[in-house]
């Protein structure tokens, strides 16, 4: 008959093992969803989303500082309309540039619907690929 200790030891191996094949199935898990995602950010779709979504922020930015740096004090560069631009097509607007203009506000609220639907279609494109990770887990 086996003793408490070596039953204990018996048991403490059997669980280093159970987790030495979690451990595999775990990076084997992130391997294959990390290519997924690789295989995303490569696509043409995914791409041509960035290019598109960026070139729009960088033509608000530069419409935003045509109407604004004469009257606006806060936007004295262009930098600062590409920053307002970034914060405003992501829905942070930090309040640290804001439209005077009516033209102003009237192209801030066109880039926020832009920015919302540009991240929801992002958000979308890694939940699909999250999903479609899965299956080829399973």
């Amino acid at each position: 008959m086996l003793s408490s200790k070596d039953n204990l030891k018996r048991h403490l191996f059997f669980l280093w093992i159970c987790r030495g094949r979690n451990m595999v199935s775990i990076f084997t898990h992130f391997r294959i969803f990390f290519t997924e995602i690789t295989f995303l950010v490569k696509s043409p779709f995914f791409i041509m989303l960035t290019i598109m979504g960026n070139s729009l922020i960088f033509f608000c930015g530069l419409l935003f500082w045509a109407l604004e740096h004469q009257i606006n004090p806060r936007v004295e560069r262009y930098m600062d309309a590409i920053w307002w631009g970034f914060a405003t097509a992501t829905t942070t607007g930090y309040g640290d540039i804001v439209p005077v203009t009516d033209a102003g506000k009237v192209l801030s609220i066109f880039l926020m619907l832009i920015g919302l639907a540009l991240f929801s279609m992002y958000t979308a494109l890694f939940a699909e690929t999250i999903i479609s990770s899965k299956k080829f887990i399973k």
